[in-house]
């Protein structure tokens, strides 16, 4: 199965799009004067009142409900090395980064951070058997866009393979993927928000992204998209990390779209 929706368009002119297996390869020259695209960070969020066409998504935590799973897998790794913490407090340190949240509590019970790392790495490899559960809601919202003539786009800093195992095992159609270990920044830096806005020749004022770190927030509105990010009930992000809308399910969007 094709990570990817067979609806893809062909892409404007200055570029080339080819496909190899299930990974997309673009030129991304593009012709002069096609378009405005915000190249340098910082620039302000500018709409015009225009309603969404475009969602630029987040994956895991957002598009896949994958912080249960996750937050469990390190209570019980913590646990069995004799310490112990509720999934709520993982769950807080797991909403920064997987990352910060690995090396808090290795500092926190002494463990060693590779160890949770692989703990981690071999959760991701148990999802090709029995992967998390698709976000509530995340299928409407696809298709509505879909339905509208827009495209669902992935952005994550998530390595391809990992992203390739979500998205097939959950069934959802997008119409494109970059994952920072391809050769862009990571988020916060808007580098992959630029790239797929100049990929599909796209408007920021027709876009939305959604996502549920504050980084995704921060990467999005330097890219000159306004973003809405999903928290899980009960665990708020951090209030004044960023200004961006806050939702707690994702049919919360259809009124955006």
């Amino acid at each position: 199965m094709s990570l990817l929706s067979p609806r893809n368009r062909l892409p404007r002119s200055g570029m080339r799009l080819t496909m190899e297996g299930t990974r997309w390869e673009h030129d991304d020259r593009r012709a002069n004067g096609s378009m405005f695209i915000p190249w340098r960070t910082g620039l302000p969020v500018r709409h015009n009142g225009h309603m969404t066409r475009h969602i630029l998504w987040d994956l895991g935590g957002t598009l896949i409900d994958s912080y249960p799973q996750i937050d469990r897998m390190l209570q019980a790794y913590v646990t069995q090395c004799g310490g112990t913490i509720s999934v709520d407090d993982v769950a807080h340190l797991t909403r920064h980064s997987i990352a910060f949240a690995t090396t808090a509590l290795a500092e926190r019970f002494s463990i060693p951070p590779d160890d949770l790392q692989e703990a981690y790495t071999l959760l991701k490899r148990a999802w090709e058997v029995s992967p998390p559960p698709v976000m509530d809601g995340a299928h409407d919202i696809l298709e509505q866009v879909h339905s509208k003539g827009g495209l669902n786009l992935v952005i994550t800093n998530r390595d391809r393979e990992s992203a390739r195992v979500l998205l097939n095992a959950s069934g959802l159609k997008v119409d494109d993927l970059i994952c920072a270990p391809d050769g862009y920044a990571r988020k916060p830096d808007p580098d992959m928000y630029i790239t797929m806005m100049r990929r599909h020749d796209l408007n920021p004022s027709d876009c939305l992204a959604v996502g549920d770190r504050p980084i995704d927030a921060v990467a999005a509105q330097e890219a000159g998209i306004r973003c809405v990010l999903l928290e899980t009930p009960g665990i708020p992000l951090v209030a004044d990390a960023v200004a961006a809308t806050r939702i707690t399910g994702l049919a919360q969007l259809k009124s955006q779209l």
